[in-house]
């Protein structure tokens, strides 16, 4: 099997806890230069965080606003991250602090194990609530196998939609075993706070413009939270697969042109388009991508151009009403449409490795050689279940 081998990094959150009253002293007065730094004050700091506070402000240029807080960043070569089980904690630090020579050591507890095989790279330290975070970027080289088609193959297709922002189906042993949808609670948190936004500007809230963008940044978190679950339970089930002896690939839909520009002289419906503009399409696709890329499981971009359109079965245009998908040509009816557009991206994806020609290769379907049987698959996602391929 081809294998591409490359360095993939991921970051890692470590609060700094049982700090001494003097390292507390050390590292705010630290934290604090580096704001005075980035706005031009010549302070006491150490020489090689200098120099990144100099180059973050040429970075931000215009951009830079001197009320906000920005990290400290750490360089590679300054930051040294031992694991030294003491009854304080496991892992420890050292900052370079200036005129402290060896720098400062301080007990980190990270939210995951940092092994000796890791590399560290760039470090920024923040303070949130009076306390301390370092968030550690660490890079390790892994080799991701090339997709071929066998009878080990299992491939994990994900169709990517404003009401499911991820569909999921898993082709394995010759046929679609399974599907699933995930983040379906996603359209209700957007409008949960969209009418937030909305009873503020009637209610006339003082600092109304403050509240609004804090609701904002609630809504963001909460979102990027639900996206970072979503992507570890793909690549959960991808390595689960690969423990069992199968050769798992994750396939993703290349989405392109959903955000459409206005045209002239044509309405637009303001409740579609906060929709289809507040899709997290891109994060979701990221997160996927560099957890997979971590455990060396390959990604795959299928376009998926008309896969929403045509049917799995018959591979003719059909219709689609909301969430229901109907062909007129080979009688299927009551599907779901994003599971229909899974299916059809799993399809194409098998197309182009059968024919070894190039994966965005224009229309293949493939479904009758996609699934053991034909028989119709009932639509069940209004009693709550997770349609089941046999």
């Amino acid at each position: 099997m081809l294998e591409k081998k490359m360095k993939v990094r991921k970051g890692i959150t470590a609060k700094i806890i049982r700090l001494t009253k003097r390292k507390q002293e050390l590292l705010s007065s630290e934290y604090e230069n580096f704001q005075l730094a980035l706005d031009g004050k010549d302070v006491n700091l150490y020489s090689g965080t200098k120099q990144q506070a100099q180059r973050l402000r040429t970075k931000l240029g215009r951009g830079y606003k001197p009320e906000k807080e920005y990290s400290m960043i750490i360089r590679n070569d300054l930051i040294k991250v031992e694991q030294k089980s003491t009854k304080i904690a496991d892992y420890w630090a050292r900052i370079p602090v200036y005129g402290q020579y060896g720098g400062v050591w301080v007990a980190i507890k990270p939210h995951c194990n940092i092994l000796p095989e890791y590399s560290i790279r760039e470090t920024k330290l923040k303070k949130h609530k009076g306390n301390f975070f370092l968030h550690i970027t660490i890079q390790k080289e892994v080799e991701i196998p090339e997709p071929r088609f066998n009878d080990r193959l299992a491939v994990i297709s994900c169709d990517l939609g404003e009401r499911n922002p991820v569909t999921s189906v898993v082709y394995l042993d010759s046929k679609i075993s399974s599907s699933e949808f995930y983040g379906s609670d996603m359209r209700s948190t957007r409008a949960h706070y969209n009418n937030l936004r909305k009873q503020i500007g009637v209610k006339k809230v003082k600092h109304a413009l403050r509240v609004i963008k804090r609701v904002g940044n609630k809504e963001s978190r909460t979102v990027k939270d639900k996206n970072h679950k979503i992507s570890r339970e793909i690549v959960n089930k991808a390595t689960s697969l690969r423990e069992k002896g199968y050769e798992p690939v994750i396939v993703i839909g290349k989405l392109k042109g959903v955000r459409k520009p206005r045209r002239k002289y044509k309405t637009r419906c303001k409740r579609n388009n906060r929709k289809v503009n507040s899709m997290a399409s891109y994060q979701v696709t990221r997160f996927i991508t560099y957890k997979a890329n971590w455990e060396g499981i390959p990604i795959v971009l299928q376009e998926e151009a008309w896969t929403s359109q045509l049917c799995w079965k018959c591979g003719k245009i059909g219709k689609r009403h909301k969430r229901h998908f109907e062909c007129s040509n080979c009688g299927l009816k009551e599907f779901h449409a994003d599971l229909n557009g899974a299916i059809n991206i799993c399809n194409r994806f098998l197309g182009s490795l059968r024919n070894r020609a190039e994966l965005t290769q224009p229309l293949t379907p493939t479904a009758g050689s996609v699934s053991g049987n034909r028989e119709l698959l009932k639509f069940q996602s209004s009693m709550g279940e997770s349609p089941k391929f046999i």
